[in-house]
């Protein structure tokens, strides 16, 4: 499957090859930040399954200095793209429901995670991961099938 995806201002477009490994609910403070929201709506992909376009311009940084996912901002609009993690053949992609162009194809969500720092409970019966530690072991094993 391929999926299209944007930044908000739809400057800066990207495609993804592939079903992602999981998707999850996002419930950090960087994320609520970030998207102004409670929580974020998130798919985990290999990062080799993204396709960014050549001169992306793409802005990376770490907004936290231990265990940090690398966060991609668009260069026009300033919004969350992507976010990257690993080297290599263990490097993953992090992207927002709210970037694909067409969600409509990708699987339910499986889980919460970062649950401990939620603005408000969601009553549904997904797994609830609190902490760090419950939530990238959750990834941990999802990673590894």
């Amino acid at each position: 499957m391929t999926y299209a995806c944007q930044c908000p201002c739809g400057t800066t477009r990207f495609e993804i090859h592939g079903e992602p490994i999981t998707r999850f609910y996002c419930h950090c403070t960087i994320c609520q930040t970030q998207y102004q929201a409670p929580f974020v709506d998130v798919t985990l992909y290999k990062l080799d399954e993204v396709e960014l376009p050549q001169n992306h311009g793409i802005d990376f940084a770490k907004l936290k200095r231990f265990f940090a996912v690398d966060r991609g901002f668009c260069p026009s609009c300033k919004k969350p793209v992507m976010a990257k993690v690993g080297e290599g053949d263990k490097a993953y992609a992090f992207v927002s429901v709210r970037n694909y162009v067409d969600p409509a194809e990708l699987p339910e969500p499986e889980m919460h995670v970062y649950y401990d720092t939620r603005i408000s409970d969601v009553d549904d019966e997904l797994p609830k991961y609190g902490n760090f530690f419950t939530s990238n072991w959750a990834f941990i094993r999802r990673m590894l099938g």
